[in-house]
């Protein structure tokens, strides 16, 4: 979910705390990759299959994706929206490019970097085409893990438009308001064996103060 420091109306001033973050995040998101694959090792240790798999597995792998989609995805966000300043406008921008990132980045057939390079209209070699390209091997490598030892889980991106938030499944994004109506998923939940491991985040009609 955003931070609200992002909130701020000097568009180059955001920019240059993103990209400062996304320097720090680098070194500590390798980290938590590989405590995440440590735990994927001891938890599928001697195992041929990981039919009922524990829980314990699905909440580190929903974690460390949510993460990495608050903090690389979001990042991009903003990077790619011109006039970060706050506005409601601005802030359904970033939401619309957040969702499109999700379903190029979480893609069934695995991490689509031409298609988010696409959706942020990066150029080759220019800071949001490498910025893209760094998220994608996080994301990658994590999602290789899970794969590799047969971890099995879908997105649910399934949403009825305009009406209001379903707790059950869903939550507001940012500060969203979490008493209006549903307008469209930002990140989308995450199922494994019939169970909810990661809430919906979605944008609703208006934004609270």
């Amino acid at each position: 979910m955003r931070d609200p420091e992002f909130s701020g109306t000097d568009h180059d001033a955001i920019l240059e705390m993103i990209l400062h973050r996304l320097t720090d995040l680098d070194s500590r998101v390798g980290d938590l990759s590989e405590k995440l694959h440590d735990v994927f090792a001891q938890l599928t240790y001697s195992r041929e299959d990981l039919t009922g798999a524990g829980d314990e597995v699905h909440r580190a792998l929903a974690e460390e994706i949510g993460r990495l989609v608050g903090q690389k995805l979001l990042a991009l966000s903003y990077m790619a929206v011109q006039h970060a300043d706050g506005s409601r406008q601005a802030k359904k921008r970033v939401a619309r490019i957040m969702s499109k990132l999700c379903l190029a980045y979480l893609a069934p057939s695995g991490v689509e970097l031409n298609r988010a390079r696409r959706i942020l209209r990066a150029r080759k070699g220019d800071e949001l085409w490498l910025a893209a390209g760094q998220a994608a091997v996080h994301i990658k490598r994590v999602l290789d893990s899970a794969r590799s030892r047969g971890i099995e889980f879908v997105w649910d991106y399934d949403v009825c438009v305009g009406i209001p938030v379903d707790e059950t499944k869903q939550q507001a994004w940012s500060n969203c308001d979490p008493a209006s109506d549903v307008s469209f998923v930002v990140v989308p939940g995450y199922i494994a064996n019939g169970e909810r491991y990661r809430l919906q985040e979605v944008f609703t009609d208006d934004v609270a103060s």
